[in-house]
């Protein structure tokens, strides 16, 4: 939640995630950040080193349980018009399912 915009974009590999969570001082969640505000932000300018997490998150958090499918997932990123669905149990975060996974597991099922 503290941590710098800037040190988010240097301590993060971007190569196989497109969302972090933030969490605040309780261990809860406090919002994500994508890749589109991280795009944002860095359209800031040289101001990202004044930007920490809290500025740039997005406070809608959508969830499901991790006993819920990933087609009722679709729905919900459909439904609510999110890219992103945090999967938790309580205030505990198990996963983040994307976009992209509901794609590749549609795929995946067709080939069969």
């Amino acid at each position: 939640m503290h941590a710098s915009v800037q040190s988010i974009l240097d301590n993060t590999s971007w190569n196989n995630i497109s969302s972090i969570v933030v969490l605040d001082d309780d261990k809860k969640v406090f919002g994500i950040i994508t890749e589109n505000d991280l795009l944002h932000a860095r359209a800031s300018g040289p101001h990202l080193k004044e930007l920490n997490a809290a500025d740039i998150c997005s406070r809608r958090i959508i969830k499901i349980s991790p006993e819920d499918s990933i087609i009722g997932a679709a729905r919900l990123m459909v439904d609510k018009n999110v890219h992103h669905v945090l999967i938790m149990v309580g205030d505990y975060v198990e996963g983040i399912i994307s976009t992209l996974d509901v794609l590749k597991q549609i795929l995946d099922s067709k080939k069969h």
